[in-house]
């Protein structure tokens, strides 16, 4: 088999796991928005079940001799070489974990997202211990068996920033940190600005609409994604052509509404300008969660909180809230 046959061989082994990775997706999705509650048990074996999968065909030996011969070619595109360099060190990664790790770790992750739910509507703590708990102690398992140099967590950052290590973040907070403190404190000592109108009753009905519209401002594209309503805001993709976001609204809190909406917005444009021709193939996802962040934020709190942004929208929400501060 020649370069350009193996590496076809390679993109399509490497989509057809991406198939079942968003079908996963789209049942977590659905899992924070519109599943009922007694689905919730039944649910996080259907997730489990699918990240076996995946993970079984991820580390398939068959896989690894293709990624072991496109290494060793020297024909590829730049951008093909990349792919395959990533997948490799992905591959080899994720060879140290058996499928019924990954399928506990689901479970376990499963168990302690209904159980913050739960928590969070009671207020209580105590009922999220036990099962943040077990997350806990099977992450330090997976430190374990991925090996980690001066730091447990060093093991695990690799799948929010590759290369990133415990030590590199500290310096940078530190140096950050005099910085960050000076300005808190300068902004603490001067006139505080009345904020009261934010906190006056808002019906949901009105937010929503005021929070759809902002979506459409920044550019999120409504025929590439959707919005709903979950406990805690989030992004979530199943290929750049479907991005969805969710929002939360308190009715006596504006800006829960409209920070998320333009927080959660940033990370998703990032996600719809995703190259299409690179689906299932790490060309083709993110390059790194802070990276993510950053365009959440940049919409958020660079843009979202200037005042040129709020004199060119001050107008839109007036018209979908004015009821409202006249009540």
């Amino acid at each position: 088999m020649n370069t350009s046959e193996l590496y076809k061989c390679y993109k399509t082994k490497m989509q057809k796991i991406a198939d079942v990775k968003y079908a996963s997706a789209v049942l977590q999705w659905d899992q924070e928005t519109y599943l009922p509650p007694k689905g919730n048990h039944y649910r996080g074996r259907q997730i489990a079940t699918l990240a076996e999968i995946a993970h079984e065909q991820f580390t398939d030996e068959h896989l690894g001799n293709i990624l072991t011969d496109l290494m060793a070619a020297d024909n590829l595109a730049v951008t093909e070489k990349r792919n395959v360099q990533l997948t490799f060190e992905d591959y080899n990664r994720n060879k140290k974990l058996s499928p019924e790790f990954v399928r506990k770790m689901s479970e376990a992750v499963n168990r302690s997202f209904h159980a913050w739910i739960e928590a969070r509507k009671k207020n209580s703590f105590e009922i999220f211990v036990q099962p943040l708990q077990q997350v806990i102690e099977l992450k330090k398992q997976e430190a374990d068996y991925l090996g980690y140099a001066d730091h447990p967590y060093n093991a695990l950052m690799n799948d929010y920033d590759k290369g990133l290590t415990v030590n590199i973040t500290d310096n940078i907070f530190k140096n950050l940190l005099p910085s960050l403190s000076e300005l808190i404190n300068t902004i603490k000592n001067k006139p505080q600005v009345n904020d009261d109108f934010l906190y006056l009753h808002y019906p949901k009905d009105d937010q929503w609409k005021f929070g759809t519209e902002l979506l459409s401002r920044i550019g999120f594209d409504w025929k590439a994604g959707r919005q709903d309503i979950s406990e805690h805001p989030f992004t979530i993709n199943f290929n750049n052509a479907d991005v969805r976001v969710t929002t939360r609204i308190d009715e006596n809190d504006l800006s829960n509404m409209t920070w998320s909406c333009l927080h959660e917005g940033g990370h998703a444009l990032y996600e719809q300008g995703l190259p299409a021709e690179q689906y299932g193939l790490p060309l083709g996802e993110y390059c790194s969660l802070s990276i993510h962040e950053s365009q959440s934020r940049l919409w958020e709190n660079c843009i979202g909180r200037s005042l040129p942004f709020w004199e060119h929208n001050f107008a839109l929400a007036k018209s979908f809230l004015i009821l409202s501060w006249l009540q």
